[in-house]
């Protein structure tokens, strides 16, 4: 069984119309952004299969259990202001702009394009102040930017799979960051996380 609880719905590790679960699959556990509207309880695998969100954490719980790791949490919400920061100043130090923005996080969005330029691929019809572009697709994207950045709560929303295989074949740089950033590295994404991993 697949346990669920819901820490919050605010974060630097969230999109918009998101929550923090704390998905759990017996004593492997993992803080994990999932649609607003899950409910917490206790889900059969079957059924949590038929959800995108639940879906994402049956997948994260997967490469945790494979990585070894017990336990997968986000740093404090004191430490996240810092942590955008940190994210901004190594991604324009490193790649500079323009920057294509996986997944809408309105802190993230706000410090990055206050400094390059860039997109966001995010659910089409949402008014925010940047070029917003449709993320069923966002490897469509990619050429147009020097890196990509993927926030943690893209991970149900996008194919993160053919997205990497699309930078890959342009050269592309892509970064995802935050603690379950770590339990992708193996397609080739850079890690992220100033404040380390805590298991």
């Amino acid at each position: 069984m697949l346990s669920v609880a819901i820490l919050k719905e605010y974060g630097v590790d969230l999109c918009d119309g998101q929550a923090l679960a704390r998905c759990c699959l017996g004593d492997i556990c993992a803080d994990v952004p999932v649609d607003k509207k899950t409910a917490p309880g206790l889900y059969s695998l079957e059924e949590a299969e038929r959800s995108p969100s639940l879906r994402t954490c049956l997948e994260v719980l997967k490469r945790q259990r494979e990585k070894g790791l017990r336990r997968v949490e986000v740093c404090s919400e004191k430490k996240s202001d810092t942590c955008v920061k940190k994210l901004v100043e190594y991604l324009l130090a490193r790649y500079g702009g323009p920057i294509l923005l996986v997944g809408f996080n309105s802190r993230v969005a706000r410090e990055l394009f206050s400094l390059t330029n860039g997109v966001v691929a995010d659910v089409e019809g949402r008014l925010v102040p940047y070029d917003l572009v449709d993320l069923s697709e966002p490897e469509n994207w990619v050429e147009k930017a020097r890196v990509v950045l993927i926030t943690p709560g893209a991970l149900h929303l996008t194919n993160v799979v053919e997205l990497v295989k699309k930078a890959k074949e342009l050269g592309k740089p892509i970064v995802m960051y935050g603690a379950i950033s770590t339990l992708y590295k193996d397609l080739g994404i850079e890690y992220f996380c100033p404040y380390g991993l805590r298991t």
